[in-house]
């Protein structure tokens, strides 16, 4: 039985979707998210992110991050699927500071530019690209427990690409949260939003809490590349729901 009491008044706008009526927001009733934030050099984030408006966040002088973020969709308006998020938390034109604008910022809600965004089924992808100019690709992504521990297996075409595991700390409850993806296309950055209802959160910065494995998929190997650090910042969250926004923003990505 669905608990509707999140999405109460919020109005459904019905948009066509190759052939197929999807409603905007997008409503997501039963979620599980894990997400981790790593350390990244700094100058390797600046290099992948498109417009010179993006500045990164910045845990060190020296060091941006990388998030990764598994999202288990039980429940949704496009149906069941899984998705995992590979992002650079950044603000817009001015610089925030070292670490403390790194933590007020996930606090407030972050501006993230998305990078990859793998997903389960057909559906997923057509509306993620069309309507948001995702990059999104088909991949398998499979959730398991075991041990006291969450993980999330990432793979496309039989090659394994990562595997981000959460240790299933105790939680407390949480108000809602919410985050930006961003986008781009035809020379605009485009901001959508995501409202979380979290209920019940486990955060955690102790890298002990959290496991990242590649693999020798090309992504794997990207990610590699990048020289991801140690874990800065963690969230699981075992029973959530959310809202995804349309595009409700655009800016001009030079200026």
């Amino acid at each position: 039985m669905r608990d509707l009491t999140f999405f109460d008044q919020v109005d459904h706008l019905e948009k066509e979707c190759r052939g197929r009526t999807l409603t905007l927001p997008v409503f997501y009733y039963d979620v599980t998210a894990i997400m981790a934030a790593f350390l990244t050099p700094l100058a390797r984030v600046r290099a992948l992110l498109p417009s010179p408006r993006m500045k990164p966040l910045r845990a060190t002088p020296w060091h941006a991050v990388t998030v990764v973020a598994c999202f288990e969709y039980r429940d949704s308006d496009a149906g069941p699927y899984n998705e995992v998020a590979i992002s650079f938390p950044f603000t817009l034109d001015t610089s925030a500071p070292v670490l403390t604008g790194l933590l007020g910022e996930i606090r407030r809600g972050p501006l993230a530019y998305v990078y990859k965004l793998p997903v389960t089924t057909e559906i997923a992808y057509q509306f993620g690209v069309d309507f948001y100019n995702y990059p999104k690709f088909l991949a398998s992504i499979d959730f398991t427990g075991e041990d006291g521990w969450i993980r999330c297996r990432l793979a496309e075409g039989g090659r394994h690409i990562l595997t981000l595991s959460a240790r299933r700390l105790p939680v407390q409850p949480a108000p809602r949260w919410r985050f930006h993806g961003i986008t781009t296309r035809a020379n605009r950055i485009l901001r959508s939003e995501v409202l979380v209802n979290v209920g019940a959160q486990a955060m955690s910065r102790n890298p002990g809490n959290i496991r990242l494995d590649l693999g020798d998929h090309a992504l794997g190997r990207e990610l590699r590349h990048l020289n991801l650090g140690r874990m800065v910042h963690s969230q699981y969250l075992p029973k959530c729901q959310t809202i995804l926004s349309g595009v409700v923003e655009s800016y001009d990505m030079h200026g």
